[in-house]
């Protein structure tokens, strides 16, 4: 049997063509195996749909309630409010609110409150006076009035010591009772009304004059308020005609004077005057001094100093007086 001879060159080009695809064969991968107790790959792809297919769908959450933020300035206070307002979610326009304990009005939201009426709605306190507190007060204020009343002839007789205690009985808007607090600038005033208005009045003289040692009152018809056992004297000037139960009101009135106090009266004499309230509005001759003796006060003296008042002063009669 003959030998098959190759050439040496196709040995060589054989041997190298082997080589070539032996270093560019992918190398065989192991499966790694499966933890204990977990399932394949192939199973987990496999249960995978199954799974989302049995599951609950998840809710999404609800959207977010808008936010408005408002950045308010001295100049966009009242139209950023306005904005404010105008964009509430309708759930929240209807929500109840609490109201602010910093002086907010409770009855503000509440449709069918009855509105309250303002201070110049208000009748005036003063059964007697008239029923327009402004023009009341504006008539009292008058300067032919404030004349008529010769003020400072009645700081002269009356003579108050600087540290006299006054209390000023239907003091209005103040004209008798900045008077005495000038004259007994080292003493106080107690300026009573039963008219709140005319004390604001009398407060708006404190505050223009400074007069500190004025104190308004606000009185009830049948009390001064005034404080007991403290007054030097108390002033009535063109109010007794004004006072109800005249006899009961002047006997509790001492109460407020100190031993030796006075009770001092300028009233309109009675009859028709060209000023003053008409005659019917003023007791009669006599009725003013037989109520004051009735009450248990002694006339002490008596000044003709004014042409439409009269001018008295009275004192209290002691225990031991007879009437």
């Amino acid at each position: 049997m003959s030998s098959l001879r190759v050439p040496s060159s196709f040995v060589l080009a054989l041997v190298l063509g082997l080589g070539a695809c032996r270093s560019t064969a992918p190398a065989p991968t192991t499966p790694a195996s499966p933890a204990p107790g977990s399932s394949s790959p192939v199973e987990t792809a496999n249960a995978a749909p199954e799974r989302a297919a049995s599951a609950e769908p998840i809710p999404e959450p609800p959207a977010p309630k808008p936010r408005v933020v408002t950045v308010i300035t001295p100049e966009t206070a009242k139209p950023a409010a306005t904005e404010a307002s105008s964009t509430e979610t309708p759930s929240a326009a209807h929500e109840p609110r609490e109201h602010s304990s910093h002086g907010a009005n409770p009855t503000a939201s509440t449709p069918d409150a009855k509105k309250r009426p303002v201070a110049a709605e208000l009748p005036n306190r003063d059964k007697h006076g008239n029923a327009d507190v402004a023009k009341y007060i504006d008539g009292l204020q008058r300067p032919e009035r404030v004349a008529d009343l010769r003020v400072d002839v009645v700081l002269e007789k009356l003579s108050l010591p600087s540290d006299a205690v006054v209390g000023d009985l239907g003091c209005g808007p103040g004209i008798f009772a900045t008077a005495f607090a000038r004259q007994c600038n080292e003493g106080v005033v107690y300026a009573s009304d039963v008219e709140p208005r005319q004390l604001d009045v009398v407060r708006e003289k404190i505050r223009a004059t400074n007069l500190r040692n004025i104190v308004p009152v606000l009185a009830s018809e049948d009390d001064p308020h005034f404080p007991p056992a403290t007054l030097d004297i108390v002033f009535v000037a063109d109010t007794y005609h004004h006072l109800e139960n005249r006899v009961d009101y002047m006997r509790r009135l001492g109460a407020a004077l100190k031993p030796g106090g006075r009770l001092v009266v300028l009233e309109y004499k009675p009859g028709q005057l060209p000023v003053g309230p008409p005659a019917s509005h003023k007791p009669a001759a006599g009725v003013m001094a037989r109520e004051l003796t009735e009450a248990g006060w002694v006339l002490v003296e008596t000044f003709e100093t004014h042409p439409y008042q009269d001018f008295e002063v009275w004192r209290r009669l002691q225990p031991w007086e007879k009437r």
